[in-house]
């Protein structure tokens, strides 16, 4: 997969939530990989996230991810945002933080904490 960037990783994310293809997740996501929403003290596993990402279009059929803007890229760590659109809900944007492996060829965890846009 080469080096990880953000962006790079939000693709991985897109492509499975959008187009049902979780192969570049789950070749991203290290084997004792955890998934933290920070708001709601929720932590899944690899699987459960690769399960999450390709089902959120059979449960929230609108739901869209983007406007992905990479806000730090270092050796050990991933910081940026995106946009999620889904009917009936505002508009938000959700802050990521993505530790790496040591060797930084694998995402080993990603917190995220989403809050709707200010009108």
């Amino acid at each position: 997969m080469g080096s990880i960037t953000f962006i790079n990783s939000m693709k991985a994310w897109e492509n499975a939530m959008h187009n049902g293809d979780s192969s570049d997740l789950e070749e991203l996501l290290s084997d004792d990989f955890t998934w933290e929403n920070i708001a709601m003290d929720g932590i899944s596993s690899k699987d459960e996230t690769i399960q999450f990402a390709l089902g959120i279009k059979k449960d929230v059929p609108s739901f869209q991810i983007g406007d992905y803007k990479s806000l730090y890229e270092g050796d050990d760590l991933l910081v940026g945002t995106h946009s999620v659109h889904q009917d009936g809900r505002d508009e938000t944007i959700v802050l990521c933080l993505a530790n790496k492996s040591k060797d930084g060829s694998k995402i080993t965890m990603w917190r995220h904490l989403r809050a709707e846009l200010p009108k």
